[in-house]
Parts: structure tokens; C-alpha cells; sequence
């Protein structure tokens, strides 16, 4: 993604932006949660648009509005004793982000999602319990714009960009944690991947490294947020691709101190991977990607 794309989207007065289609939640809400009670739903997922609180993200004043409707929202929820699981940041990083800083590769965007996290955690902490702080946060190493609002010029994304935000990311993380704990110890804080599970096409121990490197791929983000350290194969990684992340002082003692108390998933597809493309046999649509079709 570009920025001249970018802007180009916020001018278009005819075409897909704004949105124009969807559920239209903010306006049925309430008649949406009552059917949910009434298909018997005990928790419901949901995101607070951090656009809707801080509309540039980097205000120091949040949208009252914005705090109401979900005040509303989630005392609905309890009304019908649903559980909320409230999403941080969902993709949607404010626009102002991506453009005037760089979105997640600009490390001053940690100090902006801290006051947002401050600000909802305090007004929802005797509303809300469970929180999940960046919607599959793995989807870093496939779109940087959809994820962290990077912008690349020349529309090829660069490993040493991406793994920057992702750090970003994951030192913003533990400061939620750590402010989770503050102000309410009774707070849950996780995070989520976007979950797809590869198998090997064989038992070539070629084919067996590729599968244990596609894991590696999916599961880095888990592990750096989970277990609170850098895994030995993502500096190994990183040392191969020549990516040298800007790590300050303190970074990994927080990450070791506040990582988060669970973890999810959506879970997509499996694939089949082979160590040579061109031994693969016929390609097929999964509903995430493309893979290669399997016969049992």
C-alpha cells in the first residue's frame, strides 16, 4: 500500500470509500444482542474501533461519543449476561498514523496506543474482563498496511519495516498488560494469531524443515508475546535476512515481565508445503490462500 493510494481512497466519493455496506451494529445493537441471547451466547467478541475514541490517534482528549456507544454496547451485553471479549486494535489503525508517522514502524505510535489503552481500560474496567490486544497479529508478516499501517513507495514490503513494527507491537502488548494489571487485577489480557497449520507433502526431511519453518513463520508472534523473549530461530532469522531491530533499553525486560495471560486464534486452513515448488501437485483455493490439493 501507498500513500498516493491511500489518499486517493479518502478522496473517491463514488467508489468503496467510505464503506457503504455492512451490519450497520452501531444503529442495531441492541436488537443484535437480544438475538444473540436468544441463540444462547454466553461470550461475544467484539472490537473498539481506536479511531472511534481517538479519531487521529494522537489526541490527548478522547471522543466522549465514542466512549458512550460503547458504555451502551457493553451494558447491553450484561443486561443479557453475555461476556465481553473486547479486541484493542483490529485493523484499524487511525489513517493519521499511517500517513503522518509511518503507522507502526514509527516508534512514538507505542505511546499513542498507551493512552488509548489507559483510556478504555479505565472506563470499562468494571464492564469488561477479558481483552485481547491486537486482532491476529501475525498478519504483520503478510500486510504491514492491513496490521500496522506501513506504507512502502515503491509497493514492496521490506522484512527489517515489518519485524520494526512488530516489535513495536509487541513492546506495546506488555505495556497493556502492565496497565491491566494496575488498574485492574482481575483483568485477562491476551493476545491472538491468525492460525493455519502446515504439513509436510512428505516424509523428506527437506519437506519436514519447510513445515517446521512455515510453523516458525505463524507461531514467532505467539511466542515472543507468550513466553516473553525473542525465540532463538526468529534471531536466527533475523541475523539471514540482515534485520537489525531497534531494540531500547528496557524493551525485553518488559516483554519478560508482562506477557500476556492467554492465547487465541482464528483458524483458517491447513496446507500441505514442499521444499521444491515445482515437485508440487495440483493447486487448489483454501479459504485464506492458495495450497496444493490433497487426495486421502
Amino acid at each position: 500500500m501507498t500513500k498516493a493510494k491511500v489518499e486517493a481512497a479518502l478522496n473517491d466519493k463514488e467508489g468503496l470509500y467510505p464503506k457503504r455496506w455492512g451490519s450497520d451494529f452501531y444503529h442495531h445493537y441492541k436488537e443484535d444482542i437480544a438475538l444473540f441471547a436468544e441463540m444462547g451466547f454466553k461470550t461475544f467478541r467484539l472490537s473498539i474501533a481506536w479511531s472511534r475514541i481517538f479519531p487521529k490517534g494522537d489526541e490527548t482528549q478522547p471522543n466522549e461519543e465514542g466512549l458512550a456507544f460503547y458504555d451502551a454496547v457493553f451494558d447491553e451485553l450484561n443486561k443479557y449476561g453475555i461476556e465481553p471479549l473486547v479486541t484493542l486494535s483490529h485493523y484499524e489503525t487511525p489513517i493519521h498514523l499511517a500517513l503522518e508517522y509511518g503507522g507502526w514502524k514509527d516508534r512514538r505510535v507505542i505511546g499513542f496506543f498507551e493512552c488509548y489503552v489507559w483510556t478504555v481500560f479505565e472506563r470499562y474496567k468494571n464492564k469488561v474482563k477479558y481483552w485481547l490486544t491486537f486482532n491476529e497479529i501475525n498478519i504483520m508478516g503478510i500486510s504491514g498496511y492491513v496490521s500496522g499501517g506501513l506504507l512502502f513507495e515503491d509497493r514492496k514490503q521490506n522484512f527489517q519495516d515489518l519485524y520494526q513494527a512488530a516489535h513495536h507491537q509487541f513492546v506495546a502488548s506488555s505495556l497493556a498488560v502492565k496497565a491491566a494489571r494496575e488498574i485492574n487485577p482481575d483483568f485477562k489480557v491476551g493476545m491472538m494469531l491468525a492460525r493455519m497449520q502446515a504439513y509436510a507433502a512428505t516424509c523428506n526431511p527437506l519437506d519436514v524443515m519447510e513445515e517446521i519453518q512455515k510453523d516458525h513463520e505463524n507461531l514467532f508472534f505467539s511466542d515472543v508475546q507468550v513466553r516473553g523473549k525473542y525465540p532463538s530461530y526468529a534471531q536466527r532469522f533475523f541475523k539471514q535476512n540482515g534485520i537489525e531491530l531497534q531494540i531500547e533499553d528496557g524493551d525485553l525486560e518488559l516483554l519478560a515481565q508482562y506477557p500476556v495471560d492467554f492465547m487465541s486464534f482464528s483458524y483458517y486452513m491447513s496446507s500441505v508445503v514442499r521444499a521444491q515448488e515445482e515437485a508440487s501437485g495440483e493447486k487448489t483455493a483454501g479459504n485464506f490462500s492458495m495450497g496444493e490439493k490433497i487426495l486421502i
